[in-house]
């Protein structure tokens, strides 16, 4: 600022009743600073339940899984040398082997269509996080997410154990106790919630294909008794996954030595993308390969389109706010009309005229920006550390919400912020050095 500006703006601000920040200059700054702070809290939550979804995809769907184009599927005694050859060509950490077969599933009430999901019980464990995953109890009890690393416990074994046909001891108090082979099931919580059923509950899988008896064509059915839920967070998955051995749902499936895939626990998870192109020119046809992301692009690409719309309706409450700053400027050049006149005839120039209502402006809205920034990271820190909102057990990945601050994004809205503050003071201030001096001191 210059020396003349500086003596103008001293002499604009002369009067007591300018003092203090007018009231629509408060408005201004609560406006702008409402609208950082609004900005700042949405964009970081949404950033926080994209990375808990991606994290919680990415450990049930495995880092790369591999698929047969062939309507048999991969016939697994025969082709294990294909898991050496996955092991000589890319740097993998583990994997297992699966089936994936729709069937009906009926328990107390109505039957529903689940996805049967073969696992491995010895292998999965080293491509997903099937021992967190399964609960113990009722799903309406949390639990600890931060144990989702951590070794499983003994009866998370026990429970897979159980996947496979056993005997367990039936007490009838008019006989001795005896003995009754069973075949254990995990269910999706969600699933269990809508078929009313609960641990040790027993429902049947019927497969939708059909075998011939003397009576016509029979569906396949077995009972299971369920051992377990499976309980991820994803609505995709609780909602519908069931688990059962892999020797079993061949059994069931009657695909007796095939599996549907391989799910593969690669060394470097962001290369996951560069070893899918190395090992589908490896292995070629009639396999495919999927990364976790392939699997769920498109709901990817949604969460970057919400960001987006929630973004640009969030910056119209600043769009608002800058509005208030013109008229607060607006209404300063009309309050300040004679000393304006009256600094015009002593021979300031319009530039410096100009410069007095665009700082004052700029002040505005630095200091919302400012407030708002600091009010949106306080908020941010306040709901990752304290359980503000309490979350149902099994609707979320996460037992809190997650909040995940990008600086990038921070110093974007800052800057979007100070820019709309600063182009709303070129029309005020223009219209402040244009003033005519003799209009303005005609009436004195």
């Amino acid at each position: 600022m210059g020396f003349e500006t500086f003596i103008a703006s001293r002499y604009l601000r002369s009067p007591r009743k300018d003092r203090s920040i007018s009231v629509i200059t408060k408005i201004s700054i609560i406006g702008v600073a409402i609208g950082v702070m609004a900005l700042i809290v949405a964009l970081s939550v949404m950033n926080g339940f994209e990375n808990d979804l991606k994290s919680a995809l990415q450990k049930v769907n495995g880092d790369l899984t591999i698929y047969s184009l062939s309507p048999d599927g991969i016939k697994w005694d025969a082709d294990k040398a294909l898991a050496t050859r996955i092991s000589e060509t890319i740097d993998i950490k583990a994997y297992a082997p699966f089936t994936q077969n729709q069937a009906f599933i009926i328990g107390k009430h109505k039957p529903m269509i689940t996805l049967v999901k073969g696992i491995d019980i010895n292998l999965e464990s080293g491509v997903t996080p099937i021992n967190f995953f399964i609960r113990t109890q009722s799903f309406e009890s949390k639990r600890d997410n931060s144990l989702i690393d951590n070794e499983s416990k003994p009866e998370i074994k026990e429970i897979l154990e159980k996947l496979k046909p056993h005997s367990e001891p039936i007490i009838d108090q008019n006989s001795p106790v005896s003995k009754k082979k069973t075949t254990g099931i995990i269910i999706g919580s969600q699933l269990a919630k809508e078929l009313s059923v609960d641990i040790g509950d027993w429902i049947t899988i019927m497969s939708l294909e059909a075998r011939i008896t003397p009576m016509g064509d029979m569906p396949r059915a077995k009972r299971f008794r369920i051992v377990g839920f499976f309980e991820s967070g994803l609505p995709t998955a609780d909602e519908f996954f069931s688990i059962m051995d892999i020797e079993v749902a061949q059994k069931v499936f009657k695909s007796e030595g095939r599996i549907s895939g391989l799910t593969l626990s690669v060394e470097n998870r962001n290369l996951a993308d560069e070893y899918k192109e190395t090992l589908q020119d490896e292995i070629g046809f009639p396999y495919i390969i999927n990364t976790w992301i392939d699997q769920n692009r498109n709901l990817f690409a949604m969460f970057e389109l919400e960001k987006f719309g929630l973004a640009v309706i969030l910056t119209l409450i600043i769009l608002i706010a800058a509005f208030n700053i013109i008229s607060s400027l607006i209404m300063l050049v009309i309050e300040k009309n004679k000393d304006i006149a009256i600094l015009k005839a002593m021979g300031a120039k319009d530039r410096s005229i100009r410069k007095i209502f665009m700082i004052q402006g700029i002040v505005i809205g630095l200091a919302g920006t400012i407030i708002g920034e600091i009010l949106g990271l306080t908020i941010c820190w306040i709901l990752a550390n304290f359980d503000i909102i309490d979350i149902p057990p099994g609707v979320y990945v996460g037992n809190r919400i997650s909040v995940h601050v990008e600086i990038w994004q921070i110093s974007l809205i800052a800057l979007i912020s100070f820019l709309i503050c600063f182009l709303v003071t070129i029309a005020p201030s223009r219209k402040a050095s244009k003033l005519d001096p003799v209009q303005g001191l005609r009436n004195e």
